[in-house]
């Protein structure tokens, strides 16, 4: 290609490859600041959600900076590729993933449901028993209880990352995630009162 702009382009790409593997603060913040912008455009656009978006950026640079200082990369000069194309791996992985959880709860979040009837007329499959527990939990007055039970057992993060995320230490995570589980099991009961079903595998 001849366009004059291009080819600077692909040679301050290929600077700054070189400047971030040789160990420089500066060029990291310099790769940041020049393509974070088009890799937020990017993931908004893929995942419609403002707040992933933004995970899924700092996960971008965290996977392409540790590349880069220890190998660099075949061709620097299309470093803006790369990063688009690990952002839209990530993009196209968060998708997936929350396709399955759609009709996809935790066993331990199931096993809340009561399970006392035998009449076939009362029994649903898991997938319905996940769908109206996913109701469940997003109809909680506590906006912290459905946070917890949704990372703990719906996305199935660690109970570390929780923590941070939430301020709190493990003996409050406990503490917290327990009374969720409870408020969570008395809106599952009142539910069934109603509804009738029970679980079958």
């Amino acid at each position: 290609m001849n366009d004059p702009g291009y080819s600077e382009e692909r040679q301050a790409a290929s600077l700054l490859v070189s400047r971030v593997k040789n160990g420089e603060p500066a060029a990291e913040a310099a790769m940041v600041e020049r393509y974070s912008r088009g890799l937020r455009f990017l993931l908004r656009r893929k995942t419609r959600d403002t707040h992933l978006s933004e995970d899924l950026l700092q996960e971008t640079w965290a996977i392409a900076l540790v590349k880069i200082r220890a190998d660099g990369l075949d061709n620097p000069g299309r470093l803006a590729g790369y990063l688009s194309g690990i952002a839209n791996n990530l993009a196209l992985g968060e998708a997936r993933r929350a396709g399955r959880q759609r009709t996809t709860v935790n066993s331990d979040i199931v096993d809340l449901i009561p399970d006392s009837s035998s009449n076939p007329f009362r029994t649903v499959s898991r997938a319905e028993v996940c769908i109206e527990v996913r109701k469940l939990l997003d109809k909680l007055k506590k906006e912290r209880d459905r946070e917890i039970l949704k990372r703990f057992y719906v996305w199935e993060e660690d109970k570390e990352s929780i923590c941070r995320r939430l301020g709190v230490d493990g003996v409050h995570f406990n503490r917290v995630l327990f009374r969720a589980r409870q408020r969570l099991k008395s809106a599952i009961e009142a539910s069934d009162r109603r509804k009738h079903f029970k679980v079958v595998s």
